[in-house]
């Protein structure tokens, strides 16, 4: 299968913003079901999924089991179900603004050997075109057989408004083994100041006020 060459682009959301407004449904699979995802493949809402390490190496996992990054809950995208279909796809459509910020949690299981590369692609596709968020096995970024991807969080800021698809991919490479793309917490809402940066805003607010109306004295 040909791959298409995408460029390599990530935007981390600093510790002073959160998200609120998800605009994304089911994003952490809580009902136990794809329900609001579209999916082809092998692709599952799962409680937990074993390592698909045949070596006993020491990787992710660290307790042997994969479990959800919350909740009790995660999808799972396998590279092939051992039935002819050698790539799994899950996917979700929305409505995103300006300064909206997209953010999910992933890990990646490398369950078959070298050189047969399972490749796992996110992409987020918005008015303008597709951005690649996350690649793992392919060209540049191929993994040994011993460094699943644990857990990661990922952000991204959004640059414009419109329509927008976020789709987790999970291909079969010419190996025997599976691999596993696990995806969680999945959301898409508005940044807005943390705590603190409320409360600096609000003091700020406050010295204005009272200038004005010393100034007006």
């Amino acid at each position: 299968m040909t791959f298409r060459t995408r460029v390599w682009a990530v935007v981390a959301v600093g510790l002073a913003c959160s998200v609120v407004e998800a605009a994304v449904t089911n994003g952490g699979f809580e009902t136990g079901t794809l329900d609001e995802w579209s999916d082809a493949g092998s692709v599952m809402a799962v409680k937990e999924e074993y390592p698909r390490e045949l070596l006993g190496l020491d990787q992710a996992p660290v307790d042997g089991v994969w479990h959800p990054a919350s909740g009790d809950y995660f999808a799972s995208l396998w590279s092939t179900d051992n039935n002819g279909v050698d790539v799994s796809l899950l996917s979700q459509t929305f409505e995103g603004t300006v300064g909206d910020v997209v953010q999910f949690d992933y890990f990646f299981d490398f369950g078959d050997l070298t050189p047969a590369y399972d490749m796992a692609v996110i992409v987020l596709t918005g008015p303008s075109g597709e951005t690649t968020l996350v690649q793992i096995n392919t060209a540049g970024y191929e993994l040994a057989d011993d460094q699943n991807v644990d857990w990661t969080h990922i952000s991204w800021v959004l640059t414009e408004t419109g329509s927008y698809a976020l789709e987790f991919t999970v291909w079969d490479g010419p190996g025997v083994f599976e691999s596993i793309l696990g995806v969680d917490n999945v959301s898409v809402g508005a940044a807005i100041p943390a705590p603190g940066a409320l409360v600096l805003g609000s003091i700020g607010a406050g010295v204005l006020g009272w200038l004005r109306r010393r100034r007006a004295a």
